[in-house]
């Protein structure tokens, strides 16, 4: 089997990257004295096919050009100054529909949606107790050697959508509360910009944006239900256009939820969706993933997310998950993430706490 073949080398060739966003960072790097050519060198791509509207480069072709930009700009900051300068236009018809929804809740709920119809490199999936909402920031295909960058530049682009909703033509009306963790190092470019960003934490458990609670269901200033009906529709369609409308990887992950300390089997899985064993095995195999993995993925999410922010003790957050013994599912534990579940718990009170 060639590298090719690789169902997430093949991702990496199909075209699913907005055009709006390589040529962002095209006119950032032009407006700074550099010539589009040193941008999309070895790319196979010209600026005028990145300016017709609504047109789509290959993820491969996108990532060549954020190494191109790194290597004339030699510094990780302009993934701050880039997230810095978003703005809710830039995302399209899905900026519409986040001005149009009622409240930033359910503008959330339909930016996660519909996040694959303009980058394909990230899945965001939410928890939320009494306090803070989390978006957790995953990544839906390999992003080295340019992930920092590519992590950085999104989530600050996403606060900045956030915040643009409340703050629409300049008001002082703002979102505060916002935190933004990520799972590396502090990096010595972050003081020149830590006025400009929400409270940052780095070497965090993960890439995330935690929103307080009290902001989730006020209402925005630029509501409006027809509008926010007719983007779902249009985002609808082009999510069936790219193939994605019916990702059965992600239908199967929301459905694995553990009741009784049990999570759904392959057979269960296989009964709420209405096909056989063997068609599910099939269509999971052809998006590249496989129920345990899936499983193994979601078990993992759940265990780590009690640990973080929960009070129950190990044996509790074990049997939440679906182990009756704990020593099973400490080492389980520690296989997937080099931690026990205390220590673990320990790290991330220590972050928290830094």
């Amino acid at each position: 089997m060639e590298l090719k073949d690789l169902p997430q080398l093949r991702l990496l060739e199909q075209a699913t990257v907005a055009q709006a966003y390589p040529l962002f960072f095209v006119n950032y790097a032009v407006q700074r004295g550099f010539e589009a050519d040193q941008i999309l060198e070895h790319s196979g791509l010209t600026l005028a096919q990145l300016q017709v509207p609504n047109s789509r480069i290959a993820a491969a072709q996108h990532g060549i050009i954020v190494m191109n930009l790194l290597a004339l700009f030699q510094s990780e900051h302009i993934a701050i100054d880039m997230g810095l300068q978003s703005s809710l236009t830039k995302a399209g018809m899905i900026g519409f529909g986040l001005m149009s929804c009622a409240t930033l809740r359910e503008a959330i709920e339909l930016g996660i949606r519909f996040l694959p119809t303009k980058v394909p490199f990230y899945t965001i999936d939410t928890s939320e107790d009494e306090r803070t909402l989390t978006c957790h920031v995953r990544e839906a295909m390999p992003l080295e050697p340019v992930r920092k960058f590519a992590i950085e530049n999104f989530v600050i682009e996403v606060w900045r959508l956030f915040e643009s909703l409340f703050n629409p033509m300049g008001s002082k009306r703002e979102a505060s509360g916002i935190e933004l963790w990520f799972d590396w190092p502090e990096p010595p470019y972050y003081a020149s910009y830590a006025s400009s960003l929400p409270k940052c934490r780095f070497n965090a458990a993960g890439n995330q944006i935690r929103i307080p609670g009290r902001w989730l269901d006020l209402p925005l200033p630029t509501a409006n239900s027809t509008t926010a009906q007719m983007v779902i529709q249009q985002c609808e369609q082009e999510l069936i256009a790219l193939g994605l409308g019916d990702n059965l990887s992600g239908r199967v992950k929301n459905l694995l939820i553990c009741r009784d300390g049990r999570y759904p089997q392959l057979e269960d899985m296989a009964e709420t969706l209405h096909m056989s064993v063997r068609t599910l095995k099939r269509k999971l195999q052809n998006e590249g993933r496989s129920f345990t993995d899936l499983l193994g993925e979601v078990i993992q999410r759940d265990a780590c997310l009690l640990l973080e922010t929960s009070k129950l003790n190990v044996d509790e957050i074990a049997q939440r998950v679906g182990y009756q013994d704990r020593a099973n599912f400490t080492r389980a534990f520690k296989k997937l993430t080099g931690k026990t579940p205390s220590e673990y718990r320990e790290w991330v009170s220590y972050v928290v706490k830094k």
